[in-house]
């Protein structure tokens, strides 16, 4: 009795689950990283979100990735054949997503609708520097290669050494390739697209230049003025009937009488009386210091901000142009403690879910012996 089964069912609804868990914060924290580099920061804001609130992130970018990569890689099989070699099922379908990918991405952020996968203001902002998108291709292309050696090295490959090395770099070339990207998509944020111009409006006439009449049925016709005796009165309940006064165009105000001019005069201040204590004695009254010292009425530890409080009111971390895209601060994001955190997280949360799918391809009945 094969009892292979035993073992490949429970393995292959742990790969399912664990597989899924996977995937959903791996979707979180690529996304997490592109939106925040995208925004013209340094730093990335890593914010601890409930598992629902990030659960679309999955499906949004498997509808993004899966319009390139489902095709790609049926082209890949086919292209390499029942006996063709591993490496190049997964470089055809890696080759598509390093080109077409970045368009859908790109569209996606600058579209009206995060679901929109191609915009073609896009390809218009990428022709206008060439440079930049070539810088992209070259260390994207490294980096994709990159994550598929690693997704090699955590689902396909054997031993445990391979599992446990695989994990962090696989995790690694995810956060890179999501920096990349956001860069990208940052420099190209400074771009004027041609299919975003503004019509140019018409120049206004000249003031003395004649302008062109209305016709007699278009002009509006003013209100004849009417006086006010004229208009109904207004009903008062103490006073009755009120009409008001008639207006004369033509009756000009009398000159007004001239005023009297005012003259200031500086008054010489008196000096202090000081208050006695009694009529006989002239004795004033003394200042002492409070013998009870008055406690802040709020603690001091309201009243001064915090670190953090303190960072965000500088704004060292504002949006700023990138005056070199592709420099050393791409790597800035690394040396962050809560990255470090993410990073190893997803790395227990990718090796619990390679560990799955190691042991569902052993134990697997239809794979043979």
């Amino acid at each position: 009795m094969d009892l292979r089964a035993v073992i490949f069912v429970p393995a292959l609804t742990g790969s399912i689950i664990f597989g899924f868990v996977f995937a959903l914060f791996a979707a979180h924290h690529y996304l997490t990283v592109l939106q925040s580099t995208a925004a013209g920061a340094r730093r990335v804001t890593w914010l601890v979100e409930p598992i629902l609130d990030h659960f679309w992130k999955f499906f949004y970018l498997a509808w993004l990735g899966g319009l390139w990569f489902g095709p790609a890689w049926l082209a890949g099989r086919a292209f390499a054949g029942p006996d063709g070699p591993t490496w190049l099922k997964f470089a055809v379908p890696l080759a598509v997503l390093w080109v077409c990918y970045p368009v859908s991405q790109l569209s996606s952020l600058s579209g009206p609708t995060i679901w929109l996968p191609l915009l073609p203001e896009v390809f218009d902002r990428m022709a206008r520097k060439p440079a930049v998108v070539l810088g992209f291709m070259l260390l994207s292309g490294a980096t994709l290669a990159g994550l598929g050696l690693a997704f090699y090295l955590v689902f396909r490959a054997d031993g445990v050494a391979t599992l446990v090395v695989g994990c962090p770099f696989l995790v690694l070339m995810l956060y890179l390739y999501a920096r990349l990207l956001g860069r990208l998509a940052d420099a190209l944020a400074y771009t004027k697209s041609f299919f975003g111009r503004k019509r140019k409006k018409k120049p206004r006439p000249a003031a003395d230049e004649p302008q062109a009449r209305p016709a007699a049925d278009e002009e509006d016709e003013a209100p004849a003025f009417v006086q006010p005796r004229d208009l109904p009165p207004i009903q008062t309940p103490d006073e009755g009937p009120l009409t008001g006064y008639d207006v004369r165009f033509d009756d000009r105000p009398a000159d007004p009488k001239p005023r009297k001019r005012v003259v200031a005069e500086a008054v010489e201040p008196e000096p202090p009386r000081r208050r006695l204590v009694d009529d006989e004695e002239d004795v004033p009254y003394e200042v002492n210091q409070p013998e009870v010292v008055i406690a802040d009425a709020v603690p001091r530890e309201v009243v001064k901000p915090t670190a953090e409080e303190l960072r965000l009111i500088s704004r060292d971390d504002r949006p700023r142009r990138p005056r070199v895209v592709w420099g050393a601060d791409l790597f800035a994001f690394l040396a962050q403690s809560e990255t470090w955190v993410a990073a190893v997280t997803l790395s227990g949360m990718c090796f619990a879910a390679g560990t799955m799918v190691r042991i569902a391809r052993e134990y697997n009945p239809a794979g043979g012996e």
